[in-house]
């Protein structure tokens, strides 16, 4: 907001320029006491303007902005007192207004000012319909800013945890899930540092880091220790805007790194803690403004993670009864092999008996033979 002006206190100086606002005034043909009403019924910054971006009036809240009574912005260019500059603002409605002969508006975001504006110059025409000036008037739109700036933001976390869904749900193990999750962590929040533990029993041991790991990092930290310990000891955020001067926060690996506001959120699933998210900046940052978003995100985290571990889980169990049926398989082979092997003896042996059989009956039947040539011979004798 710009600061307040030297008051001119001579009293040659004030007659002077009330005289000024006096011819102004009569110019326009409005009395002064019109005007009064007319512009101090209005909240808005309004001031009225000649061709020459000369101030003639301004209502009781433009002067009570600027910190300056009406009488001493009278006969002042507007882009002196509103922008503290010798020239009119880049894009001026007032200016446009002139050229096109039509309203013009602008949104103004001048640090000078303080606040942003939406501005608009509408002509005002003498009785020979001619363009003597415009009615300016300046609307506070910070509250709309901020409306939209939230909006942005919700549009931006949506779109975060829509993208961290769609791409860590297609991902089949827990460290795609951990480099999706930490990157899409960076994108909603902008954080210097992010970190991801999984839990182990009593420990917490750090899967991944963004947006580089480094060396000053603990991989094994204890349940219940530091922030990210405490969150997974209790299964509820930890949020700290200055690690520096939080007793909670008891090893040094972040305050080596700078980092001045840390949020450390638990990872659950089904009522169990699989995990803490860590989410880590160098400016001060009140991330508990944002504890819905990032419990959502945690929550988020938390399913996909556990759908890969539970595809893990499958996987490993695919190995295992692949590795049973493997062998299996070979155990059956290795029986069917040494009953192939002992057919193949009782075959032998069957085929040995057969011919055995085979060998006695022609024995038999030579035998037989002999005998009758035997009794033939007897008989001729």
């Amino acid at each position: 907001m710009p600061q307040a002006q030297t008051t001119r206190s001579a009293h040659s100086d004030t007659k002077q320029k009330q005289g000024v606002c006096a011819d102004m005034i009569n110019d326009f043909d409005i009395t002064t006491l019109d005007w009064e009403k007319i512009l101090n019924a209005i909240t808005d910054l309004v001031a009225v303007l000649d061709k020459d971006f000369r101030i003639i009036q301004v209502n009781r809240a433009l002067a009570e902005f600027l910190k300056q009574s009406p009488a001493a912005l009278v006969g002042q260019k507007c882009y002196e007192v509103m922008h503290g500059q010798n020239t009119p603002w880049d894009g001026c409605p007032h200016e446009q207004m002139m050229k096109q002969k039509l309203p013009a508006t602008l949104e103004v975001n001048d640090p000078f000012i303080g606040i942003p504006l939406l501005i608009t110059a509408s002509p005002i025409t003498n009785k020979e319909g001619e363009i003597i000036g415009s009615v300016h008037v300046a609307k506070d739109i910070s509250s709309v800013k901020k409306m939209q700036y939230a909006l942005t933001l919700r549009n931006q976390q949506l779109e975060a945890l829509n993208m961290l869904t769609s791409r860590a749900i297609r991902s089949q193990s827990i460290k795609e899930v951990v480099q999706v999750a930490l990157a899409e962590v960076m994108k909603a929040c902008s954080p210097d540092l992010a970190l991801y533990y999984t839990v182990a029993g009593d420990w917490l041991l750090l899967q991944g880091s963004a947006p580089i790991e480094e060396e000053h990092l603990n991989h094994k930290k204890k349940v219940g220790e530091c922030l990210c310990g405490l969150a997974a000891a209790h299964g509820s955020p930890v949020f700290s805007e200055n690690i520096s001067c939080d007793v909670r926060c008891t090893l040094s690996e972040c305050k080596e790194a700078g980092i001045c506001s840390f949020a450390a959120l638990p990872i659950i699933h089904d009522n169990t803690i699989i995990g803490v998210l860590g989410i880590a900046s160098r400016t001060e940052t009140k991330y508990s403004d944002s504890r819905d978003f990032l419990e959502i995100l945690a929550a988020t985290v938390g399913l996909v993670a556990h759908n890969a571990l539970l595809i893990g889980e499958i996987r490993k169990e695919a190995e295992m009864l692949d590795l049973k049926v493997t062998a299996r398989t070979r155990e059956l082979e290795e029986k069917n092999k040494d009953l192939q092997s002992k057919m193949a003896v009782i075959e032998r042996m069957n085929k040995i008996f057969i011919n055995r059989e085979l060998r006695m009956v022609e024995l038999k039947k030579k035998i037989q033979e002999l005998e009758r040539k035997g009794e033939d011979m007897d008989n001729e004798t």
